[in-house]
């Protein structure tokens, strides 16, 4: 299982927002639709092995699985339309976790609260980390990674217990950092394959 967890720092916690205005209404939250996209969808098909942890403003989860996802489609809007509708149902049931649709579960949650869940090692992209090619990486793995914002202070305390990795020198788009993870691990993963041949 390969699982992303995506820091909104100012993402909306309520669905009192424009679809056609996501970077502003919403709070970027375009940024986190993009890195749904990159981490489920293939050319013609959903990467079922996948979970996406979507932490809003520290105070709200929408957990994606690939393995029961449905209706996700490679845009923005609908992306963030599918967010909006597990925000709408979180108002309705905010003390629960629930199931908004297939595959999306929304809930009260913290990034501590994530990192406590996830059952993979866990990795903190930032570009002054070890360069991920250096490393051997398992496929069962979790990346930690944050919007367009740095890391805050009380973040940097909780990534103690936990390795740094770099894609590179130069600070990339959250999304485009999904899809290099994606790239590296399949490479291995194929790779291995090849060999086992």
């Amino acid at each position: 299982m390969r699982s992303f967890i995506v820091l909104g720092h100012r993402a909306a916690l309520t669905p009192d927002f424009s679809l056609n205005d996501l970077p502003g209404s919403a709070g970027r939250l375009d940024i986190l639709c993009r890195c749904v996209t990159a981490a489920f969808c293939l050319s013609h098909g959903i990467r079922r092995d996948v979970t996406v942890y979507l932490v809003l403003q520290n105070q709200i989860v929408i957990r994606l699985e690939g393995a029961r996802l449905k209706h996700l489609n490679p845009d923005e809007r609908s992306t963030g339309a599918l967010l909006q509708k597990a925000l709408k149902a979180h108002q309705e049931h905010p003390k629960s976790e629930i199931e908004s649709t297939p595959g999306i579960f929304i809930y009260q949650g913290t990034l501590s609260d994530v990192l406590a869940r996830v059952r993979e090692r866990v990795y903190v992209l930032h570009e002054a980390g070890r360069p991920i090619t250096e490393l051997d990486l398992p496929q069962d793995v979790a990346f930690v990674l944050s919007d367009h914002l740095d890391f805050q202070p009380d973040e940097e305390a909780l990534f103690n217990d936990y390795a740094r990795l770099s894609l590179g020198p130069l600070s990339l788009h959250a999304d485009h950092c999904v899809a290099i993870v994606h790239n590296h691990l399949d490479r291995a993963q194929f790779a291995n394959r090849t060999l086992l041949v």
